[in-house]
């Protein structure tokens, strides 16, 4: 069982390595229709995996502006990133 533990990969940001999970990860979804877009290279469709500050640049490079997303369990989200920026519109259950 420990080999097993040891040969798992921690999932990761695609573009800067940030851990999944780990400190500073905000959980964040944005609709498939977007993310299609700007998934990461060689991901299938509704696939991989981006912090929500690669998410905004992403974004922000294909010219999106506005697009919905919805946070899980991030609450002081404007104390952590300032104002979330001209890419999200923050939704909230």
């Amino acid at each position: 069982m420990k080999e097993f533990i040891k040969s798992m990969k921690i999932a990761k940001c695609y573009d800067c390595g940030l851990e999944y999970g780990g400190t500073g990860w905000i959980e964040a979804i944005i609709p498939d229709k977007i993310w299609n877009k700007i998934k990461p290279d060689g991901c299938a469709d509704g696939c991989g995996l981006l912090c929500i500050t690669c998410i905004s640049r992403r974004l922000k490079i294909a010219g999106f502006k506005k697009i919905p997303v919805w946070l899980c369990g991030t609450e002081p989200l404007k104390a952590m990133i300032g104002d979330p920026s001209d890419n999200f519109e923050l939704l909230r259950d």
